[in-house]
């Protein structure tokens, strides 16, 4: 049985919903450089939180805290596991699905090593729901799927909330970079919402800004229907790569095939080893796939 505290505000998605209309941006600021202060006391410790989303970040007296830490594979034992993936498409780092050729076979794949990047990229993510008060993507009656998994890994990223202040555009947008070397660390997002917050000082040189290159996306080939498949699989495998290592699948050619790897991918995305997310650290130790 796990006891967790309570949280009188809910979810953030669901604090959000219930209360934008009445938040000043002095109000989403905050709840901002909470979420940043929260993220950089894990990584001060090497560990990366890997499932960042507005479902399992909560609200209490107007202070933000995270849940379902370390839960993955707890979660894989819901009946409606499936759709909790699928809802989590747009918090993913896109990168998670890059397919990489690997040199020395070329049939397989190289995956992409979850991360404090990943963590990054879900915040800059996170940053603009707050900002607009709703989940991004969003559709009513629609649910997210394999076709916006591969939009996202082509550098489709939400619209810019009108008004949106220029210095807290260019964090989130920083965040959600494709290339996780120009995303900036937690130390950074963190520096950067509190001088908003202090109004000390004006966010600048935040470093690259983000481009969509051909390098950064999912693609080994240019045919948008080869992709599909083969993100499919990748999703449906996600639960058993190590997250420590990279991982080889077979390279497929057709959208159909895509389509199928990314719904196993979530699938099995529970199946993660909860000892390695708690105990992941810049500098662990390779190890076999389960």
């Amino acid at each position: 049985m796990l006891v967790m505290e309570y949280a009188d505000g809910g979810n953030l998605r669901n604090y959000l919903k219930e209360n934008f209309s009445n938040l000043t941006w002095d109000d989403k600021y905050m709840l901002a450089y909470q979420l940043a202060c929260v993220v950089l006391c894990l990584h001060d410790k090497g560990i990366v939180h890997c499932d960042l989303h507005s479902g399992n970040i909560l609200v209490h007296q107007e202070t933000i805290k995270l849940a379902d830490f370390g839960l993955s594979k707890r979660v894989r034992a819901s009946s409606n596991f499936q759709d909790k993936i699928y809802g989590m498409i747009p918090y993913i780092d896109p990168k998670l699905f890059k397919r990489r050729k690997n040199d020395n076979d070329d049939q397989a794949i190289q995956k992409y090593s979850s991360n404090e990047k990943s963590d990054i990229y879900s915040i800059g993510v996170l940053l603009w729901e707050i900002s607009s008060g709703k989940p991004p993507f969003h559709v009513e009656g629609k649910d997210y799927d394999v076709d916006l998994a591969l939009d996202i890994c082509e550098g489709i990223r939400e619209e810019v909330v009108p008004d949106t202040p220029e210095n807290y555009l260019k964090v989130y947008t920083e965040c959600w970079d494709g290339e996780p070397n120009n995303r900036p660390t937690i130390y950074q997002v963190f520096n950067w919402l509190k001088a908003i917050n202090t109004k000390t000082g004006v966010i600048e040189n935040l470093g690259p800004s983000s481009i969509n290159t051909n390098d950064d996306k999912c693609s080994l080939n240019t045919n948008r229907s080869e992709l599909h498949g083969e993100l499919s699989l990748l999703m449906n495998n996600f639960g058993d790569m190590n997250i420590s290592k990279d991982v080889k699948v077979p390279l497929s050619t057709n959208k159909s095939e895509l389509h199928g790897e990314l719904s196993l991918l979530m699938k099995n995305f529970g199946e993660m080893n909860t000892k390695d997310i708690v105990n992941i650290s810049k500098n662990l130790s390779e190890k076999d796939l389960v």
